[in-house]
């Protein structure tokens, strides 16, 4: 039983398969070798299939490659055997099954019946991850399962152990079921819950392992979940497998939040503002901070104590004066795998020593939650403002800190130009 299309003769494709071995679900994974070269994204190929999106529309030219569906789905792996052509590969990873006008670009939802229909009658289950469409369930038998959350976001915690439970149950009734994930574009919400359950099966013991193998299985460029928090949310949930944790909501008291070094935006000189959401409501928005050009850090030291439980969102934006806000960057955590503590020294508690000059002692603590991104320790020095003179001595501080590769769209900088390569934000809290 597993996450897999039954098992075909090999046609024009030669085929392999793999199995790997797991306590409880054996996932049967039939790995195809490509019959060409994928589409590219240039204006040039657009151009040249632009002639034939009126005939690949079509229900009687179902069998020929429908080059703008190609182009949709740029790196991922399509199916185009027996008359099919749907973006889904052999952990049944597919598109939204839409209707009407969207049909030319994702898989229509009548080609997703009969394959379903025709490869694994009665046997199949579908799970829908988008929070922002639905359709009919009647097509599929009712058999559909609703598990959604926010495209290009990670789903709450909360989520992801019934998701994993559902379908490890629905595999377990009958070897031949199968399950089919899908969100909007069959990619990255898709890949977080197809990984966090390989790792709920015992199919591979990290987030990194099984995160790098949904790459291999479901694009061309092994580029699957791409977006540092859904990446994060994986390493989670890995987590709480690994270290055997009941998950519950953990309340932090957000105090200070460190940006260094200083974005390169307007020249050096930005207007930061600062809102966080809890879950989908928000929170805290702050002023809009000036930075003077030149500075090398920027630290805001909150008046007061911002409470945050579950699932957080943090995004930064810049906003000159009569201007538009910018979306800089974004990032999302669970204040439940918040553990690096930061040591404050007696005397600092007490207000007895000068805190700009006593950088903290950090513990070891500290938890990955995704081996790749995961920078070593670095050292935080505490703002002139005496914030933590109050800090009562049963109270821990806490720090979580990302660099710039575990924030999403700052990740994007790959050439350094508005990010330094070592660019941290760093959340000071307590608990």
């Amino acid at each position: 039983m597993g996450l897999c299309f039954s098992c075909r003769k090999s046609r024009l494709n030669s085929v392999k398969s793999e199995y790997f071995s797991a306590s409880a679900t054996p996932l049967h994974v039939c790995v195809e070798e490509q019959r060409g070269p994928e589409l590219g994204s240039s204006s040039k190929e657009i151009c040249q299939y632009t002639g034939y999106i009126k005939m690949a529309n079509t229900m009687s030219n179902m069998k020929m490659t429908n080059p703008i569906k190609g182009l949709v789905s740029k790196r991922r792996k399509r199916y185009t055997q027996d008359g099919f052509n749907l973006d889904l590969t052999c952990i049944l990873c597919l598109h939204f099954p839409v209707t009407f006008f969207l049909q030319l670009c994702l898989n229509h939802i009548d080609d997703v019946v009969k394959f379903l229909e025709a490869k694994h009658k009665d046997h199949y289950k579908i799970y829908n991850l988008c929070s922002e469409r639905s359709y009919d369930v009647a097509k599929f038998q009712q058999r559909v399962a609703n598990y959604p959350f926010d495209d290009h976001n990670p789903p709450k915690m909360e989520l992801i152990g019934p998701f994993c439970t559902d379908v490890h149950n629905w595999l377990s009734q009958d070897h031949r079921n199968v399950a089919a994930v899908h969100c909007k574009a069959g990619k990255g919400r898709t890949g977080v819950m197809v990984c966090c359950y390989m790792l709920h099966s015992k199919q591979f013991p990290t987030a990194n392992e099984a995160l790098n193998y949904y790459g291999q299985m479901r694009t061309l460029d092994t580029k699957g979940v791409t977006i540092p928090s859904q990446r994060r949310y994986v390493g989670y949930y890995a987590s709480l497998l690994q270290e055997q944790l009941n998950y519950h909501p953990v309340t932090l008291l957000i105090k200070e939040i460190h940006l260094e070094p200083m974005p390169t935006i307007n020249g050096g000189q930005a207007c930061l503002q600062l809102v966080i959401s809890e879950s989908s409501t928000k929170v805290f928005s702050s002023p809009v901070y000036e930075v003077k050009k030149g500075s090398p850090s920027f630290h805001i030291c909150l008046e007061q104590y911002i409470p945050l439980q579950g699932d957080i969102k943090v995004e930064f934006f810049n906003k000159p004066k009569m201007m538009r806000r910018e979306k800089m960057f974004h990032f999302w955590f669970n204040t439940f795998f918040v553990r690096e503590e930061v040591q404050v020294p007696e005397a600092s508690v007490n207000g007895n020593e000068d805190m700009d000059m006593m950088p903290p002692e950090r513990s070891s603590r500290a938890m990955s939650c995704d081996e790749q991104s995961h920078v070593p320790p670095l050292n935080i020095r505490q703002p002139r403002t005496g914030s933590l003179v109050s800090l009562e001595p049963n109270m821990k501080m806490l720090v979580l800190q990302l660099d710039k590769w575990g924030l999403d769209d700052a990740h994007k900088d790959k050439q350094n130009k508005v990010y330094t390569s070592d660019f941290k934000v760093s959340f000071l809290s307590v608990v």
